[in-house]
């Protein structure tokens, strides 16, 4: 069996939905011959077979250092948070800034020195047939780079770095994409989760196959989860909004349509928002007057999330439109895969790599007006009111399972693997 050195930040327990490509990949490459190592920053809980490095959390330290605790810096500067398409205000440009410096490339930076020091000896030990990175952060392939791997490099790339639509900066774009090209010269493959995605990569290194490797859910963590039907039809959202970018104020703003139009009664109709709390949202809610509608849950245990999903009438997927948003698909979707309840994919551009998923799983659909988003909570209501709520088939779900995933993976190891003993054939 080859050995696989795998450095991923989000590795279980750590929270967050990045989490589950590395949770599927130790578990089920195994299984096409990959033993699997995995190296990550230092976390409480982790399995004992996993390698954690120190590491330094930037901006908890400085907060210490200046005096603010545990308290949001935002908070203790009077600094508002502004939500996307809001223009920024002189403070919220400065502390933008001195915030961007301090967590370049990402806020995990302060993993770099101690993680490169750990990782360099792994590699000098000669155990390893191949490495494997996931990012973002992309701090991952910074520890990488600045050693010069000797064995095949394969760099996972769950979402874009340089040409990410999370940063609306030109001179940071800029200066990502001198960094980005920098770390990817020594990589023999790179992956990504969708064709537009793996287009964009590609134009960064015309000389290294980016292959897509969609991400996928785990069928064996459902096994215990029961289908339930609740009291109200409801919308369930798992996830984060990126300052408003994923939008639900267009939900909101159907579902005050049908009330006040007399479609649907108020008492029938639920949001489940499981997600932090923020001003702008909690402004939305008031605006729409549906306080007694919309509940955000914050965040609660995965186990909890995924029987809430189960329970749902519509698994909602919130889109923006932006440079190369088209191939934004992200990891929530496919626990709501798992969750086997439809799925309303809402917003985006005018083609989505999601699209291919709902259509391929038969899974739900996307809307992008406001009549399409009202007909379909209409329908949801309707289905409610008939106690039927579709179950997804699982044969359909088979091309996004973890085992699956877990193949491609492993023969695109074996190939980088194999390409290198023929150019390098044993004297």
């Amino acid at each position: 069996m080859r050995r696989l050195l795998f450095l991923s930040y989000y590795t279980p327990p750590r929270a967050g939905v990045a989490t589950t490509r590395t949770r599927q990949l130790v578990r089920y490459l195994p299984e096409h011959g990959w033993e699997v190592q995995v190296v990550t920053a230092e976390l409480p809980g982790a399995d004992e077979n996993v390698i954690q490095t120190p590491y330094l959390d930037l901006s908890a330290a400085v907060k210490q250092a200046v005096g603010f605790g545990s308290k949001s810096a935002h908070a203790t500067l009077g600094v508002a948070v502004a939500p996307k398409g809001q223009r920024l205000s002189l403070k919220q440009r400065a502390f933008s800034f001195g915030y961007t410096l301090l967590n370049y490339p990402d806020p995990e930076v302060g993993w770099f020195p101690r993680g490169r020091g750990v990782v360099g000896e792994l590699l000098r030990s000669g155990r390893f047939d191949a490495i494997l990175s996931s990012s973002p952060p992309f701090t991952t392939n910074l520890i990488l780079a600045s050693l010069t791997p000797k064995i095949p490099w394969v760099a996972d790339f769950r979402d874009l770095w340089s040409d990410s639509g999370y940063y609306g900066s030109g001179v940071r774009n800029a200066v990502d994409s001198v960094l980005e090209r920098w770390t990817l010269r020594s990589v023999d493959a790179v992956t990504t989760i969708s064709e537009p995605l793996a287009r964009v990569l590609r134009s960064h290194r015309k000389d290294v196959p980016v292959e897509v490797i969609p991400n996928a859910f785990d069928p064996e963590e459902w096994a215990g989860v029961p289908f339930e039907l609740g009291d109200a039809c409801t919308f369930l959202y798992a996830g984060q909004f990126f300052q408003g970018r994923r939008d639900p104020r267009p939900l909101f703003e159907a579902i005050r349509s049908l009330i006040d139009d007399g479609t649907i009664l108020a008492d029938e109709v639920r949001v489940d928002l499981y997600a932090k709390s923020e001003a702008w949202l909690t402004q939305a809610i008031e605006v729409n007057r549906l306080q007694p509608v919309v509940r955000v849950m914050g965040f609660v245990s995965r186990e909890a999330v995924m029987a809430a999903e189960r329970r749902a009438n519509r698994l909602l997927v919130l889109l923006w439109e932006g440079a190369n948003t088209e191939g934004i698909v992200t990891g929530k979707l496919f626990e709501y895969l798992g969750a086997r309840r439809p799925i309303l994919a809402v917003g985006g551009p005018e083609r989505s790599a999601i699209d291919d998923v709902l259509t391929t799983t038969q899974s739900g659909g996307r809307v992008r007006t406001a009549a399409a988003l009202k007909e379909a909570v209409r329908a949801a209501v309707e289905e409610h009111r008939a106690h039927r709520v579709p179950i997804v088939d699982a044969e359909h779900l088979i091309p996004f399972s973890a085992s699956t995933i877990a193949g491609s993976f492993a023969r695109l190891l074996d190939r980088v693997v194999d390409a290198q003993h023929i150019a390098r054939p044993a004297i």
